[in-house]
C-alpha cells in the first residue's frame, strides 16, 4: 500500500517541476525570456552576466511601447546603459532620453549581484544599450519598441 505522504510528495515535485518548466522562457517561451507576449505584467526579464559571461540575455528584446525592460546583474562587475558618453555603440531614438543603471556621470559604476535595474520605455524605436566596463568585449544589447 502506498502512503499518503509518497503520494503528496510526488504531486508536488510533478507539480512544481511543471512550473518551473515554465518559468525560464525556454524554447517554449517567447523570444523575450518571459510568459507572454508582454512579459508578465508588461515587464521582460534580461539577465546581466549571466554564468559569469561577458553578455545580455537575451541580447535581442522586442516590446510594446509603455512596457518596462527589467535588468538582474547575476554576477560581478557589470552595468547597463545606453546613454553616448559611455560608448560610441549606444544609440537612442532622437526623442529618448539614455538610460543608465547607475546615478550620474560615472559610466564605470557597476550593480551589486542580484541587483535589479528597471526602465519604461515610452518612445518607440530601436535602444542599444552597453555594459561600459565590457563593451569592447561585445557586452552590448537591443531594445526594439514599437508603438
Amino acid at each position: 500500500m502506498i502512503e499518503r505522504r509518497t503520494v503528496l510528495r510526488t504531486a508536488g515535485t510533478v507539480a512544481l517541476g511543471t512550473t518551473l518548466a515554465g518559468c525560464s522562457g525556454g524554447e517554449d517561451g517567447d523570444q523575450n525570456g518571459t510568459d507572454g507576449a508582454n512579459g508578465q505584467n508588461g515587464v521582460t526579464d534580461v539577465d546581466v552576466g549571466p554564468e559569469g559571461r561577458l553578455r545580455f540575455e537575451p541580447e535581442e528584446i522586442e516590446i510594446a511601447t509603455g512596457e518596462t525592460v527589467r535588468w538582474t546583474a547575476l554576477s560581478e562587475g557589470h552595468n547597463v546603459t545606453s546613454h553616448p558618453d559611455a560608448s560610441p555603440k549606444c544609440e537612442n531614438p532622437d526623442d529618448a532620453e539614455p538610460f543608465t543603471s547607475y546615478e550620474g556621470d560615472d559610466h564605470f559604476a557597476i550593480m551589486a549581484v542580484d541587483e535589479t535595474f528597471e526602465h519604461e520605455f515610452t518612445v518607440p524605436g530601436e535602444y542599444v544599450y552597453v555594459c561600459t566596463p565590457h563593451a569592447g568585449q561585445g557586452m552590448v544589447g537591443t531594445v526594439t519598441v514599437s508603438e
